[in-house]
């Protein structure tokens, strides 16, 4: 047996402790085959050979809590970021010019605003989203996806009525001088709003022009957390598209929450279990949201926000309610996913998964809790004790840590993400960035893993640092482990699938400092390559050669 391909000359981490460093590695049929002198054994007179010059070569890189269709709707979207948008004007001045082009009484989108980033560090109210688009309904989403503000026409069009009533685990943001709705809504106050959805192939479309976003960050497999009907159709049919590399694991939205309509029911009716479909897209199990968002201040917390006597968040449903789900759903062989931020929400979380089941069943289902950004050391055993991962969103340090540090305090800001006591206590904790909320290159994670700091420059939770090994790790095998994959990904290691990237500098060397400036330069999936770098200097032409 003859490799189809031998990559010469790396700086090759395996992420693998049998063989940690390699120069060479050879691939067949879209898997690893060998490394160093076996590779050189299996040359053959069809093999190609590509010679690194000393670069630097990774497992791909595995984003464990995303939402890729969303974030690829997005471009059918206003982009609110910060850096397009920097103040309330320049966002009422994106409304007003899409208005300009929109048929009258058609909805305006948009999303990625972030008060704590604005230059007036408020929202956009609604007297100024109605006067800059009076005969449109506008829906605008915070990063976080949390909260909205909109503007009267959205509440016509929506057959609201001025002053509707909070919806059960939502909220209507009352402004304290008119005591009239200030334009705010939270949470699942967001599912009153009429807000037309895309069709199947325009999410086809936005998601094939996502995957190259995707390869370029050299993120190769991907968690989608939040799973309807659309978007199972969306990549079934995308799975049938030759183009289409992107390895996809999917997180059902159990109920219905947020504006988008649950599936437990009809899953667990078809007898849908956890891990139904293929390496290339299975079904990981349901998911269920129990709070907020730190930044949107609707994170269930234990104390109260900064400078809030009696806000500590919000919850999305009772206790009762989601005992009676997660047992549902573990009873029928679906593993569960819980989105839980502040100490509240993952005290219920925990709850619901050790009331169902034993501790040795539950280290067999390995369990999720979402973001788990502030769990305390009862908390932290809990996790251990019982297998669960904490599916932890330490790419929002690097974001909107500067939001966290802001609403919570220093002193409480210092143990959020807190890694190193996710590591003391042997709990599998990958990294994520819950794509669109923050910017979605896994580098960003890593550097922040390692340095805590934040994009405004401030610092928290240095004691919560990590190795720049482990921060890899937390992208690569524990990110595999999270999804029943370490078998197949997660390293670099014979058998697994050829799905690697090749990035310009080594983080090992390197002051960590610059490790958020590393880029790619190529991304392989599957022995093939889907992204390379214009003007990068491994010369494809050059370089590859018959044996």
């Amino acid at each position: 047996m003859f490799a189809d391909l031998i990559l010469l000359n790396a700086n090759i981490y395996t992420i693998d402790e049998e063989q940690p460093k390699a120069s060479k590695i050879a691939i067949k049929n879209g898997k690893i085959i060998g490394f160093d002198e076996e590779a050189d054994q299996l040359k053959g007179p069809g093999t190609k050979l590509i010679d690194m010059e000393g670069k630097t070569v990774f497992p791909g890189l595995i984003e464990s809590h995303a939402h890729p269709l969303h974030f690829a709707a997005n471009l059918f979207q206003l982009d609110l970021r910060a850096e397009v948008t920097p103040d309330i004007e320049s966002i009422l001045n994106a409304v007003r010019e899409k208005a300009k082009v929109t048929p009258k009484g058609q909805w305006i989108t948009g999303m990625g605003w972030d008060d704590s980033k604005l230059k007036d560090k408020r929202f956009p109210t609604i007297d100024e989203l109605s006067e800059a688009a009076p005969d449109h309904p506008v829906f605008l989403k915070r990063t976080c996806v949390h909260n909205a503000v909109v503007n009267r026409m959205a509440f016509t069009k929506s057959n609201l009525p001025e002053s509707p009533q909070d919806p059960e685990g939502g909220h209507f943001h009352i402004d304290p001088t008119t005591g009239k709705p200030s334009g705010l809504i939270q949470e699942n106050a967001m599912m009153e709003f009429a807000v037309p959805s895309l069709t199947t192939e325009q999410l086809k479309k936005a998601m094939m022009q996502a995957q190259q976003q995707f390869f370029k960050w050299g993120i190769t497999t991907i968690h989608d957390m939040a799973v309807t009907k659309k978007e199972m159709t969306v990549y079934q049919q995308l799975q049938k598209e030759n183009d289409f590399r992107m390895k996809v694991r999917l997180w059902l939205w159990a109920i219905d929450q947020m504006g988008w309509t649950g599936v437990q029911e009809e899953a667990l009716e078809l007898g849908i279990e956890s891990h139904f479909g293929n390496d290339r897209l299975n079904i990981q199990g349901l998911k269920y949201m129990l709070d907020g968002s730190v930044g949107g201040r609707t994170a269930a917390v234990s104390e109260p926000y900064e400078n809030e006597k009696d806000n500590r968040g919000i919850l999305y449903m009772k206790q009762e309610k989601l005992d009676a789900l997660v047992s549902e759903a573990t009873q029928n062989g679906m593993r569960v996913s819980i989105h839980g931020i502040g100490e509240r929400a993952i005290e219920m979380a925990l709850e619901a998964i050790l009331k169902t089941n034993s501790e040795e069943e539950n280290k067999k289902m390995r369990h999720r809790i979402e973001h788990c950004a502030l769990p305390s050391e009862k908390q932290l055993k809990q996790l251990s004790d019982h297998g669960i991962i904490a599916g932890s969103s330490i790419g929002f340090i690097y974001s909107i840590g500067d939001s966290y540090l802001a609403n919570l305090g220093k002193e409480r800001a210092e143990r959020v993400f807190p890694h190193a006591s996710f590591k003391k206590h042997g709990i599998i904790a990958p990294g994520n960035s819950d794509l669109p909320v923050c910017d979605g290159n896994p580098l960003f994670g890593i550097y922040t893993a390692v340095t805590r700091k934040t994009v405004g420059g401030q610092q928290l939770g240095t004691k919560e640092s990590i190795s720049v090994e482990d921060a890899i790790k937390a992208y690569t095998i524990d990110a595999a482990v999270s999804g029943f994959d370490e078998d197949k990904i997660g390293s670099l290691s014979i058998g697994k699938y050829a799905d690697l990237i090749v990035v310009d500098r080594d983080p090992f060397t390197i002051d960590p400092e610059y490790i958020k400036d590393i880029e790619v330069l190529q991304t392989i999936v599957e022995g093939q390559i889907v992204y390379k770098k214009t003007n990068e200097k491994i010369n494809q032409n050059s370089q590859l050669l018959s044996v």
